[in-house]
């Protein structure tokens, strides 16, 4: 019947009917090796074992855990008030209009400066009142602007505000802007600052 079929259609072209053959064979070679591929596992893992005749599954690679950043890596805002550079640790609030503030330390009399358009009222903390999780500060080296490194060596109350804006609440100064618990630095000015621990940098 082939022959016959082959005889009456003379125009038709013809594929010779090895490349045929080959062709189909090229096509289940590159299957199967796909689905090698694809059942391949993860290096080092291990595949668990199936029932007989079913596909094995490969073992999926685990998530890397990201890491927190290094305690150096965290900025801390630098101002300046009296003559002195402080790094803001926390803002201060007495009532509960400020859900992130904590209640102002026992500190001494504050001293008022005017510079710059901003008046300053300073009261020094002891370390003995500074709260438990900021007396860590004491000492610490830190570099501002990535330029300056100095020491943290006190502690402060510092309030801010624009000259001339503001209420003045019962003559106490500290109260009359914005307050936060401040670290003194040694020196430089800048406008942030990092731990500057050899680990982290």
């Amino acid at each position: 019947m082939l022959h016959t079929a082959l005889a009456t259609a003379p125009d038709r072209p013809m594929v010779p009917a090895a490349a045929a053959l080959a062709g189909i064979a090229l096509v289940g070679a590159m299957l199967a090796f796909t689905a090698r591929v694809l059942l391949v596992p993860h290096p080092g893992a291990a595949v668990t074992s199936a029932a007989p005749g079913a596909l094995p599954s490969a073992a999926v690679a685990p998530v890397a855990i990201l890491q927190p950043p290094a305690a150096g890596a965290e900025l801390t805002l630098v101002f300046r008030a009296a003559g002195a550079s402080y790094l803001s640790l926390v803002d201060l609030a007495d009532d509960d209009d400020h859900a992130d503030a904590i209640p102002t330390p026992l500190h001494g009399p504050p001293h008022v400066a005017h510079g710059g358009g901003i008046v300053a009222a300073v009261a020094p903390v002891d370390d003995d009142d500074v709260p438990a999780v900021y007396l860590g500060w004491q000492g610490r080296r830190v570099v501002v602007d990535d330029v300056c490194p100095t020491t943290v060596v006190g502690f402060a109350v510092v309030s801010r505000q624009i000259s001339g804006r503001g209420p003045r609440i019962a003559g106490d100064p500290l109260r009359s802007g914005h307050a936060v618990l401040a670290a003194r630095l040694d020196g430089c000015t800048g406008s942030y600052a990092r731990d500057a621990a050899p680990a982290t940098w």
